[in-house]
């Protein structure tokens, strides 16, 4: 991300980042900006490299080439799946990465059932085990394992994405107001543009083989005010572009369409990084 005077410092800076499989390389070039408070979308098709990049921002992975620097603080993770430990109470599960901390038994029970109950879980089911929770209770409770930490940096890789619209929706919003508190910067992995439209202060569009920032997109206003229309008027902006379209390999539009709808007639957002095949204009960005 581009930073400004108004901008605080990076929390998680990724400089020059590179990163193969055997001979195949999978990123190439990735620079990355994320300061407190804000939250960025990393959007792109299957293969682009976007849950190998999250892995290597939660040191997962072992780096090979490139600069990643992060937080000292907690930094925590929340991936596509729930993950809860079936042998564990839905409490215990949420408790488990303070009891990693070594935070004392009634304390971190203490915080877990907050955290819990913060995020909509009803008291019963924390005595409960993850198989006799429904889908979105599960999510729910990975939330809140995840934000109980307390975490400075938080990671999703698409946590929402098996979710039915209202659970999507709702816990959209107890995000929302969570890292509005906290302050703290979420890096979310999603396939759906309109869900990292809805949720980030920056969309960044990776395209594959390898996989490579080639558009940096910033939608209008705060999250939490965005409505459906907007939303989807960002989406569509970001769709006219030919090259964003080719990453997700949609068909190519007619020429009048692929210039884009100028942001300042139609509400839509600003393109910090164009794709190539459609430069900015001086007063309307692409």
């Amino acid at each position: 991300m581009t930073t400004s005077p108004a901008t605080p410092p990076p929390l998680l800076q990724v400089r020059g980042l590179h990163h193969a499989y055997g001979p195949t390389a999978v990123l190439q070039d990735i620079d990355l900006d994320l300061p407190a408070g804000r939250i960025a979308a990393l959007v792109g098709p299957s293969g682009c490299g976007k849950t190998t990049l999250l892995h290597l921002c939660a040191g997962l992975l072992a780096l090979q080439q490139g600069r990643i620097a992060r937080p000292e603080a907690a930094v925590a993770v929340m991936f596509q799946q729930p993950r809860l430990l079936p042998w564990m109470a839905t409490l215990d599960n949420i408790a488990l990465g303070l009891r990693a901390q070594g935070v004392p038994r009634a304390q971190r029970r203490e915080r877990a059932r907050a955290a819990a109950l913060a995020l909509g879980l009803p008291e019963a089911s924390l005595a409960q085990y993850p198989a006799e929770l429904s889908g979105g209770m599960q999510s729910r409770a990975a939330l809140a394992r995840a934000l109980v930490l307390e975490p400075a940096l938080l990671l999703m890789d698409e946590p929402f994405s098996a979710l039915d619209v209202g659970l999507r929706g709702q816990l959209h919003q107890l995000l929302l107001a969570r890292q509005a508190q906290s302050g703290m910067a979420v890096l979310l992995i999603t396939h759906d543009l309109m869900e990292a439209v809805r949720l980030a202060d920056e969309v960044l569009v990776l395209a594959a083989a390898p996989g490579r920032i080639i558009a940096r997109y910033r939608p209008p206003g705060e999250a939490r005010a965005r409505g459906e229309a907007l939303v989807h008027r960002c989406a569509a902006q970001l769709l006219q572009h030919p090259e964003v379209r080719a990453a997700f390999g949609l068909p190519e539009q007619d020429a009048p369409d692929a210039a884009g709808t100028p942001p300042d007639e139609e509400g839509g957002g600003a393109w910090l990084q164009a794709p190539r095949c459609a430069a900015p204009r001086a007063s309307h960005g692409c």
